[in-house]
């Protein structure tokens, strides 16, 4: 186990934050819809959560066990930390979208690793989302224009945005839930 974080709290976490994001495009879609439209482009947005994802996984190099690269762990951690610079650098196209397929991949991680060995069957709930999660990052990392199309399919109306975005805070509503009440 790389993470030392407990299922219980990786429930209440996750399901705050999809309740955070979701709330406002639920309450005032037309305040919402041109932010998320806009937020592709973002190249603010995108070096903030690339590099985000880089400290990420530069950190993560440094505490998990490499077995044989052991000996190379201080030369990894320098190389992720240049090609995570460099990419927000020469890569800006879409580069929020894939700084958030990046941290996708990550946050699935840590869930996985939390619910190792949780002996309840509505674990699953959190496992299926991690998986998904890694479909979805891979897909936004290296097609990152199709995330620019779900976005732009999701806010397309807002009463498709108001309801898609209660949809996700109800799912929050409901991790939280399971974090609180089922999760040891």
């Amino acid at each position: 186990m790389t993470y030392f974080v407990s299922f219980k709290l990786t429930a209440i976490i996750i399901g705050l934050f999809y309740v955070l994001t979701h709330l406002p495009g639920a309450l005032v879609p037309a305040w919402t819809a041109p932010r998320v439209r806009a937020l592709p482009r973002n190249y603010p947005l995108g070096v903030a959560l690339m590099l985000a994802a880089t400290i990420w996984f530069v950190v993560l190099t440094g505490l998990m066990d490499l077995g044989e690269l052991s000996n190379m762990r201080m030369q990894l951690m320098t190389v992720w930390a240049v090609a995570g610079v460099l990419v927000a650098i020469f890569v800006p196209g879409f580069l929020a979208i894939r700084g958030m397929g990046c941290l996708l991949l990550l946050g699935a991680a840590l869930v996985l690793d939390a619910g190792f060995l949780v002996q309840t069957p509505w674990r699953y709930v959190l496992t299926i989302l991690a998986y998904i999660w890694v479909i979805a990052g891979m897909v936004l990392v290296y097609s990152p224009h199709l995330g620019r199309d779900l976005i732009d399919f999701s806010v397309k109306s807002l009463e498709r945005c108001r309801v898609l975005s209660w949809a996700g805070v109800i799912f929050g509503a409901i991790v939280i839930a399971l974090g609180l009440f089922v999760y040891p």
